[in-house]
């Protein structure tokens, strides 16, 4: 039984057509916190659709919905939507920058960005980057992890080692 939300459209069914375009609607809502509603609406609907809507996103004047654009669009897992990610892991939005690096991770793609980002100045950035590469369980991200693990920062190298397992654990290896 599928449920129905009521909306200023009138009542709608989620997971139906009807549904999916009232989510695209409201991505040029004036009100940041409906955009963001609206993009994590369109990463659960699981709809390869999706992505060029999110990608757009990643461009609204709201740095939060920016974020959750790039985050869901590692949650639709559409590998296509790998370029514009690592375009937007290269910004100077540091909001932006951080979710596009983890949403790389969730699409097994990006790995020259997160590789990259593994060798960064910081040692936040380092951590994130090395959990998104065991999110990738990519044998790739070996080398890059085993480089890590002699970092000068402790919690990258935890994470580092953490990833190596994560990796060495997934059915690829």
């Amino acid at each position: 039984m599928l449920q129905q939300i009521r909306t200023e459209f009138g009542d709608v069914q989620v997971g139906t057509e009807a549904c999916f375009d009232h989510l695209v609607r409201c991505l040029d809502d004036p009100d940041p916190a409906t955009r963001c509603l609206a993009v994590c609406g369109l990463a659960s609907s699981h709809d390869a659709r999706a992505v060029d809507h999110l990608v757009r996103m990643l461009d609204d004047p709201a740095p939060e919905v920016r974020s959750r654009a790039a985050l869901a669009l590692g949650k639709l897992g559409e590998r296509h939507a790998g370029p514009a990610l690592v375009e937007a892991a290269r910004r100077a939005d540091p909001g932006l920058h951080q979710a596009s690096i983890m949403a790389l991770g969730e699409l097994d793609s990006g790995l020259g960005v997160l590789s990259g980002a593994l060798r960064a100045g910081d040692p936040s950035e380092r951590v994130r980057a090395a959990v998104a590469l065991g999110e990738t369980r990519d044998v790739e991200a070996i080398p890059p992890l085993t480089d890590a693990l002699l970092d000068d920062d402790a919690a990258v190298r935890v994470c580092a080692r953490e990833a190596l397992e994560k990796i060495r654990e997934s059915p690829v290896f």
